[in-house]
């Protein structure tokens, strides 16, 4: 379990998001156009939310979480650096 209380207080929930479809992204070597084909969502709207400029809906970060095989609550949990969620 992260330890909430050395975040920065500063972080949204957006930002995780964003950076956690990035960093998932980069461990598959996939672009935003073939996590948006994985997930059945608009490269552009991928694209958005990884910037945070969109808002997203429960049922689209289902979506992307399926795309990536993981549980959706982890795309809303911080990694730091070093950790990996990819599992074999």
């Amino acid at each position: 379990m992260v330890d909430t209380n050395s975040m920065p207080a500063e972080i949204t929930l957006r930002q995780i998001l964003g950076e956690n479809l990035k960093r998932l992204r980069a461990e598959r070597e996939w672009s935003q156009e073939e996590l948006a084909y994985q997930a059945q969502l608009h490269r552009t709207f991928v694209a958005h939310v990884e910037r945070c400029q969109r808002n997203i809906s429960l049922d689209n970060i289902e979506k992307l979480a399926q795309a990536f095989q993981i549980p959706a609550f982890q795309l809303l949990t911080p990694m730091f650096p070093g950790e990996s969620r990819l599992t074999d």
